[in-house]
């Protein structure tokens, strides 16, 4: 990780802080690459402590005492019952600082392009009608639909429609494992202007997977549900709010980030291209990516035993639950 002393990223008297619901370490290790390498854009990150894993607190915890400048620790009371819009809007609502910018990121944020975070600053910077903008995110339902209209995402994978849980492009695994390869043979290959210098138009007022958002703190301390607990953070920001106050989001087509994986399609795009996050895990920890998509030997080998070991694991869960007539554990409604 890149240890260079933070240098002010302060526009005018404007503080910018990024901020993300944390985590899982195999995720956050990614991330925190990539937020180290743009200290000069970021004043501070604010990890948002959502989990109860000792391993994935301790992993926060070490960060902030290796860089106490940067990275900061956010807890907030957490309730075992409670649906994840619903803990996370805890933390949503105390981001309200009239002073600050700020830009949320997914913790399986998995890879973030050159210049994006300062895009996502500078648009929204320009821009003060938009009540969020948001990134340009490679697995992320609406912004796939664009990327397949533009010619990216072949249609034979299937149609993604304009719908933040479209069956295909939320909930695939087996689709979310082609795009990812796609992307990262054009990220390898110096060719992620084709993913950016493209029309990221939509209207602005339906649901949006918030993977990549950033908004004025004056905004959120508006809205009369700052003061509430129970707010289900995504349908209210990308749909109610914006009709209630005719602001349409926006999306940011120069800042491009890659997200992971969506609740429905995580378990098995991890079992069935385990090849996927440690090709991203080689980019983050380079400032290059080229020379990280090809794998060792040794790498082919293992990643080919895993995804073996996978396929038959699956099957026999699949089996099962077809047997008892239940869906395959592991699904919740909103996307994490």
């Amino acid at each position: 990780m890149d240890a260079s002393p933070a240098t002010s990223a302060r526009t005018g008297d404007c503080r910018f802080v990024t901020v993300t619901p944390a985590g899982r370490r195999r995720y956050m290790e990614i991330l925190a690459n990539y937020l180290l390498r743009n200290r000069h854009v970021i004043d501070e990150h604010q990890w948002w402590v959502n989990t109860r894993e000792p391993e994935d607190v301790a992993f926060l915890l070490r960060l902030v005492d290796q860089y106490p400048d940067f990275f900061r620790v956010v807890t907030q009371p957490m309730h075992g019952a409670e649906e994840i819009g619903h803990s996370i809007w805890r933390f949503m609502r105390q981001a309200t600082d009239p002073r600050t910018i700020y830009l949320r990121l997914d913790d399986d944020v998995c890879f973030v392009a050159e210049g994006a975070i300062a895009a996502m600053r500078e648009a929204r910077l320009a821009r003060r009608e938009p009540f969020l903008m948001l990134g340009n995110i490679v697995n992320n339902a609406i912004c796939t639909h664009l990327h397949q209209q533009a010619g990216l995402v072949p249609t034979k994978w299937g149609l993604v429609a304009e719908d933040c849980l479209c069956p295909i492009g939320w909930r695939s695994p087996a689709f979310a494992a082609k795009l990812h390869r796609r992307f990262l043979k054009d990220a390898t290959a110096g060719k992620l202007d084709r993913w950016r210098e493209l029309p990221m138009e939509f209207d602005g007022l339906r649901r949006f997977s918030i993977n990549a958002i950033c908004w004025f703190g004056a905004d959120m301390a508006s809205l009369p549900e700052s003061d509430r607990t129970g707010v289900d953070e995504e349908p209210f920001l990308t749909e109610e709010v914006p009709r209630r106050l005719n602001r349409p989001n926006a999306i940011v087509p120069e800042a491009l980030f890659g997200h992971f994986a969506f609740c429905y399609q995580r378990r098995e795009l991890e079992a069935i291209a385990p090849e996927i996050l440690h090709r991203y895990q080689r980019i983050a920890r380079h400032a290059d990516a080229a020379n990280c998509y090809e794998l060792s030997a040794a790498e082919t080998i293992r990643f080919g035993l895993t995804k073996a070991g996978a396929r038959v694991r699956l099957g026999y869960r699949r089996a099962l639950a077809a047997a008892k007539g239940l869906r395959p554990a592991g699904s919740k409604r909103r996307a994490a």
